[in-house]
């Protein structure tokens, strides 16, 4: 804890001096345990009334969230409607017409089932050009999603390799709604957001949003910004989208570690690295719908990450230090290298 503090100066020394790519606009949050060691908010959360962001202000998530959708999965396991090795033919009635039969709700979690997603990022890395054909005005539930992906190839066999997926997490919800009769943000609300005292957090449409809430920018080539009002789904679902605060997700981070969620034994399975994801910049391995940090056997952190258009997200709980650090950005490209200078800072 007195080391961090001694560190706490450097931090909003170096957030104040940020310039590259661009000035930070979001907030930044550091917890251990329930003591608040930094807390601050930068920039603007709606740049044309000069609106400030401050700690209590909802951000978009983009795939950040899919972490509750993870924890959702887990909870019907644990309560004995749902298997790990169920197959995903087997939990909803959707026709898939060239799906392998052999998919599991295991391979779904972990990225791994094979599918082609509805955005294939290797392919074409403009998410805002999947909404040309498709209004994102009328994407409001997982169901909304299917014909955008659910007739496409696989791409190889389910298990053999890990392949970020946006596609497989909206089955999940699927899944979720199928198994419990309810909504999939009706769900969440009830049995994650609730019982963790996220009290602020949900899955807001865009055309009504609650009070506090940032808006997205994206930057214009000509230096304007643009809100991304246009780029994403009008309603936020099982792969991305939610809103919280960062108050908020160290709520989460302390509910879940605490048994608050699931029951130990099942919290430790769906944070225990399940598959190398090397290719990917963003951690070493793969849990249950959360990145793992994982260096020679041993566990660092676990976290989340969420990029939209105009969204920027980055939460992790460093597991010997018992520390949350969330990051929330309204803008695309300044949070990535800052959040690794700040874990530099604090040795992290």
């Amino acid at each position: 804890m007195k080391a961090m503090r001694q560190h706490i100066q450097r931090i909003a020394d170096s957030i104040d001096n940020w310039v590259d790519p661009e000035p930070f606009s979001g907030v930044v949050y550091l917890t251990k345990g329930d003591e608040v060691l930094f807390e601050r908010g930068y920039g603007f959360a709606n740049k044309s009334e000069s609106i400030p962001n401050e700690i209590t202000t909802r951000f978009q998530m983009a795939s950040g969230c899919k972490i509750f959708t993870s924890v959702a999965i887990c909870q019907l396991v644990e309560s004995g409607k749902l298997g790990f090795d169920s197959l995903l033919g087997e939990t909803i009635d959707t026709v898939f017409p060239n799906y392998s039969p052999d998919i599991t709700i295991r391979h779904l979690l972990t990225h791994s089932s094979g599918i082609t997603s509805y955005f294939e990022e290797d392919v074409d890395p403009d998410y805002e050009a999947v909404w040309l054909d498709t209004p994102m005005y009328r994407v409001r539930r997982p169901k909304d999603f299917l014909p955008l992906f659910q007739s496409k190839p696989m791409k190889f066999q389910p298990g053999e390799k890990f392949d970020y997926n946006d596609g497989g997490f909206i089955l999940l919800g699927l899944v979720v709604e199928s198994i419990s009769g309810m909504e999939f943000s009706e769900y969440i609300q009830q049995n994650v957001f609730n019982p963790a005292g996220m009290t602020d957090s949900g899955y807001f449409s865009t055309d009504q949003l609650p009070e506090r809430t940032a808006y997205a920018y994206i930057r214009n080539l000509d230096g304007t910004w643009r809100t991304n009002f246009f780029a994403i789904p009008i309603k936020g679902g099982p792969d991305g989208g939610a809103y919280t605060t960062a108050p908020d997700m160290a709520r989460f981070w302390n509910a879940l570690l605490r048994g608050e969620l699931l029951s130990e034994d099942m919290t430790s399975q769906m944070l225990e690295a399940k598959i190398v994801a090397l290719s990917d910049p963003t951690s070493s391995h793969y849990g249950y719908g959360v990145w793992v940090d994982q260096v020679d056997g041993k566990r660092r952190k676990v976290l989340v990450v969420g990029y939209d258009p105009g969204v920027s997200m980055k939460s992790a709980y460093y597991l010997d230090e018992g520390a949350v650090l969330t990051v929330m950005g309204n803008t695309s490209e300044a949070l990535w290298p800052m959040y690794r200078e700040i874990e530099n800072i604090l040795n992290l």
